[in-house]
């Protein structure tokens, strides 16, 4: 898209701020694995107290990017040891040097599970779940017509939170805010109105149709197009179950 566009982000405090700021740096490869992470440091640099960067350590601790050792320090980690599925994590990394590998992974991961999403919307036929998506389609094809990349990308990130939740499985609807942030990792720093756009647009439209329909199969195979046909858009290159 024409710019960074993130349907997750929202206002957060200092020590959100913060967490941002440094999650940012180590993802990016600024601050490589081993560094030691200065508490000092920090404080400085950021304007804040012992007591936020304690809670800031904390946190990047329970990401697996950090870990305090003794006598050595709050020492990065390598992203083996990082919580990849994190929203927050997925968005850092979609803006350093693993980006295309990330999306790459996480185009795989949508691919195993939104079209067994879409299956089990199918199945259960629900009225309020067809109506979420018929919304969010009507917003996606709107924001195309006006040429608003923002609204449109906003819209599609309803319209697959809307297909998951549609789901009624407790174990996917753990895995909402991930599959949201695959999404932003795939808008961040590129991708504007093409002709693949107005594909997918039908492609929507058709997901929504077998969803309403209650046609399992023809929702699976839907939406396992959608998110071959991003890959293909994104990457050029198809997934592995196709070559």
């Amino acid at each position: 898209m024409g710019g960074e566009v993130n349907p997750l982000s929202g206002p957060g405090g200092l020590h959100a701020q913060v967490v941002d700021a440094i999650g940012s740096r180590i993802a990016t490869g600024e601050l490589a694995p081993g560094s030691v992470l200065s508490t000092e440091r920090i404080e400085q640099e950021h304007g804040v107290s012992r007591s936020v960067v304690r809670e800031v350590l904390r946190t990047l601790t329970g990401l697996g990017m950090v870990q305090p050792r003794h006598r050595v320090g709050t020492t990065v980690l390598p992203v083996a040891a990082w919580n990849l599925l994190d929203p927050r994590v997925i968005t850092w990394r979609a803006a350093g040097p693993d980006s295309r590998r990330q999306l790459g992974e996480l185009l795989t991961l949508r691919e195993a599970l939104e079209p067994m999403a879409a299956r089990s919307a199918a199945a259960g036929r629900d009225d309020e779940t067809t109506a979420t998506l018929r919304e969010a389609l009507a917003g996606m094809t709107t924001a195309f017509e006006d040429g608003k990349p923002h609204d449109f990308a906003t819209a599609d990130t309803a319209f697959h939170e809307a297909l998951l939740r549609g789901a009624h499985n407790d174990v996917l609807s753990q895995l909402v805010q991930t599959v949201l942030a695959t999404l932003h990792a795939r808008y961040t720093g590129h991708r504007s109105f093409n002709d693949e756009t107005a594909v997918s647009l039908d492609r929507h439209r058709e997901l929504v149709d077998a969803v309403a329909a209650g046609d399992q199969a023809a929702a699976e195979a839907a939406s396992r197009a959608l998110v071959r046909e991003a890959r293909a858009e994104v990457l050029g290159t198809a997934s592995e179950e196709e070559n």
